[in-house]
C-alpha cells in the first residue's frame, strides 16, 4: 500500500509544479504542504498496520472491533490537529495537506495491482 501512496505523492507533487500558477498559491507553500500530508498519510498506513495487526492477535472480537474504532477515530483527530495548525500559514498550504492525505485511498486501491507485479516478479525469480 505503501507504493501506491508514494506513486500518488510523487505525480501531485509534479502537478503541483505544473498548476501552481493557475491557482496563485507558491510552488513553496503547496510542495510544503504536499510533503506535510505524505509524513502523514506514510504514520497513518504505519498505524493502520500496527492496529490491525495487534486487533488480530488481541483476543475477542469485540476488543479488535474497539481497538480498529479508536485508531481511527485518532487517526482523523490528527489530522484535524495538524490541519488546525496549518490553516493560517503562508509557508504550508493546508489544502494541499488534505488533497495529500487522499493518497490513503489510491494507495488502498493500487495495492492489489502492486502486489501482482511483486508476486509475479518473485515466481519469476525462482
Amino acid at each position: 500500500m505503501g507504493m501506491g501512496v508514494l506513486l500518488y505523492e510523487l505525480i501531485l507533487s509534479l502537478a503541483a509544479i505544473f498548476f501552481a500558477r493557475f491557482i496563485k498559491y507558491s510552488i513553496t507553500s503547496i510542495e510544503l504542504g504536499i510533503l506535510v500530508g505524505t509524513v502523514l498519510v506514510l504514520a497513518m498506513v504505519i498505524d493502520m498496520g500496527i492496529s490491525t495487526e495487534d486487533s488480530l492477535y488481541g483476543g475477542t472480537p469485540s476488543y479488535a472491533q474497539r481497538k480498529i474504532m479508536i485508531h481511527s477515530l485518532l487517526r482523523k483527530v490528527v489530522l484535524f490537529i495538524v490541519v488546525a495548525i496549518f490553516w493560517n500559514s503562508r509557508y504550508i498550504n493546508a489544502f494541499m495537506i488534505v488533497i495529500s492525505v487522499f493518497g490513503l485511498k489510491s494507495g488502498a486501491y493500487m495495492y492489489p495491482l502492486f502486489k501482482k507485479i511483486f508476486e509475479k516478479r518473485r515466481k519469476e525469480e525462482t
